[in-house]
């Protein structure tokens, strides 16, 4: 099933002043970014290590694009800060239906494109103990985007 914490998403007013804190503190450096258009977000994945699956473990930083976004409208209620964990898996389809019949809701009926071409959902916070979890299943990534 759950094979690795893929990542933990930060939610940030400033994607690249949050970046530059991250470099200039702990030496993580931008893995890949990109605009997500259909979450409203620009985002940067920081690489913190490789895992034992083949799969790595990052930081996302999101920054909303536009005030309707699901991170802009968290940011107005909560400040900047962690927004959700996100586990890796094989298989985001099956793992999703899994957790639902033991009762989870599930945010996505169909799982969506994630960061660096993944396929993800997310699980509802109120069924998680107030975590906003998503479930993972990596594309293959054979170099670094910036």
């Amino acid at each position: 099933m759950l094979t690795r914490i893929d990542h933990i998403g930060i939610a940030c007013f400033d994607l690249d002043k949050t970046v530059e804190f991250y470099r200039a503190t702990y030496g993580f450096e931008v893995f890949h970014s990109e605009v997500n258009e259909e979450q409203g977000v620009r985002e940067a994945m920081l690489k913190i290590n490789d895992t034992s699956d083949g799969g790595a473990s990052y930081l996302q930083l999101l920054e909303p694009t536009r005030p309707d976004s699901t991170v802009a409208k968290w940011l107005d209620k909560n400040g900047e800060g962690v927004h959700h964990i996100a586990f890796g898996t094989a298989d985001v389809d099956t793992d999703a239906a899994d957790i639902k019949d033991k009762g989870v809701r599930v945010l996505y009926e169909e799982p969506r494109r994630g960061s660096m071409g993944s396929r993800i959902t997310f699980l509802h916070p109120k069924d998680c103990h107030g975590v906003l979890t998503e479930l993972v299943t990596s594309a293959a990534v054979e170099s670094p985007e910036h």
